[in-house]
């Protein structure tokens, strides 16, 4: 129940908005801020208004004590050079000797022990301990000094009534204004984030805006602060993203439209010759042109099928421990070609071993598809990484076109037939299968022909 119930107050906090949630805890910042500084002022206040008192008994103890040294003491002290507290002399065995007229002629003020000679002590009292009334404390001064007639102690107290007035009229006042400053706090905060979340929200209605026949559409910045200026710069970036990818997807459909009508045109053109005139038609030989355009269209929706798999949101694949030289020398007895050479050393990478399957022959397939004479491979361990480099000896290719090869359906060669050329897939999906694992596939930097370098990291040590 209770975890129900924290659920569903989580939920609730979700629910509510910026503005809200800022306001909210910058007037509890703000609330707090304000109890703390009215607490120190309060205190700063009593301790100065103490130390004001103290300092005024310290002068009238000064004054009584020099007279005991001095030997001057008279039992009535009618004449203390202050005009404000009272005074007691006391003899270490608690005898009065002298005291001031008023109050301290009928209450003793020796209400804590006397200090050490030479040493002053204060204390705060409640006022009927002194012999004072109601809830008023007073504060209490003594010194023992060393005279001829022996250690005497001077005691001094005053009333703390003005203090305590002074103090709690600052309190009263607190009370009254920081209910007050933390609503006019709360109404500021709320007005300053209303006007400082303006520009999210003009943002949002003009996202909200971008119809989906427009996606070239921009949010505007100038929003006359550095983090919505990025913020509307972040946004329009990811705007662009999106925009970029949907066309690619546009392009990506047109063009496997494209691949896909040459061979069913193909096919069916000859179907229908045969069947218009199916006397005259030579069928085995009709039935063996529409399996080669079958093959391609089989080979076509493979590589689709491949790279839909490589390209699904970056899922990690299946990894296990492969050789990368020995998954090559297998791969390569499948071709007689003797145009194909191989320098290999131990290369261990953690790999998915069908879409390793898929980067190497995809590589090797584009090698052999140009070459005229021969093809290099060579496998090998190289710092932290493993690295495939696969050259023919074929045309090379363009800096310009360095990058665009490893698009969808890209054939460099407009000239060649799709028979020969296929469907401009395999270096896409070989360039996806290395960055699945952590790797790249670039074009290489070779003189002459055209190389392909496929780096993935070493996998750990059994």
């Amino acid at each position: 129940m209770t975890d129900r119930r924290s659920a569903q107050i989580a939920g609730r906090l979700r629910n509510t908005s910026l503005r809200l949630r800022v306001t909210a805890v910058a007037t509890i910042v703000v609330a707090l801020t304000l109890l703390a500084t009215a607490l120190l002022v309060t205190r700063w206040l009593r301790t100065t208004l103490v130390d004001d008192a103290d300092q005024q008994l310290s002068r009238q103890v000064e004054f009584v004590a020099n007279l005991a040294e001095q030997g001057q003491l008279s039992p009535t002290l009618t004449a203390t050079g202050v005009d404000t507290g009272q005074v007691q002399v006391i003899t270490a065995d608690r005898v009065v000797v002298a005291v001031s007229p008023g109050l301290a002629a009928t209450v003793r003020l020796d209400v804590f022990p006397a200090p050490a000679a030479g040493v002053q002590a204060a204390q705060t009292v409640p006022g009927p301990v002194v012999g004072g009334v109601g809830s008023t404390h007073y504060r209490v001064v003594a010194r023992t000094v060393d005279t001829p007639v022996g250690e005497l102690t001077v005691y001094a107290a005053s009333s703390l009534r003005a203090e305590e007035k002074s103090v709690a009229a600052l309190v009263a006042g607190l009370w009254v204004g920081l209910p007050l400053l933390t609503l006019l706090a709360v109404a500021g905060i709320w007005f300053v984030v209303g006007r400082s979340l303006s520009p999210v929200e003009r943002m949002r209605r003009e996202v909200a805006a971008i119809p989906g026949t427009r996606p070239d559409q921009r949010i505007s910045a100038h929003a006359r602060a550095t983090e919505l200026d990025r913020l509307a710069a972040t946004m329009n970036g990811l705007l662009e993203r999106i925009d970029e990818a949907a066309a690619a997807r546009r392009q990506f459909l047109a063009d496997a439209s494209h691949e896909l009508r040459s061979p069913l045109a193909s096919a069916r053109a000859q179907l229908e010759v045969g069947l218009a005139y199916p006397d005259s038609t030579d069928w085995p030989a009709t039935a063996t042109e529409v399996m080669v355009d079958i093959d391609r269209l089989q080979s076509l929706a493979g590589e689709l099928l491949d790279l839909a798999r490589v390209d699904g949101g970056g899922r990690l694949p299946t990894t296990e421990r492969l050789d990368l030289a020995e998954l090559v020398d297998v791969e390569l007895a499948r071709y007689a070609d003797q145009r194909v050479t191989v320098e290999r050393s131990g290369a261990w990478v953690a790999a998915d071993a069908a879409l390793l399957v898929r980067l190497v022959r995809n590589l090797v397939d584009n090698a052999l598809r140009h070459a005229q004479q021969a093809v290099h491979i060579t496998v090998r361990a190289e710092g932290d990484v493993a690295r495939l480099r696969v050259w023919n000896d074929g045309a090379p290719i363009p800096d310009v076109d360095r990058e665009r090869v490893f698009e969808p359906f890209t054939r460099l060669d407009e000239a060649r037939s799709t028979d020969e050329g296929g469907a401009g897939l395999g270096l896409s999906i070989a360039r996806r299968v290395t960055e699945l694992h952590g790797g790249s596939l670039v074009v290489g930097s070779s003189d002459t022909g055209a190389e392909f370098v496929a780096t993935l990291p070493l996998a750990p040590a059994s």
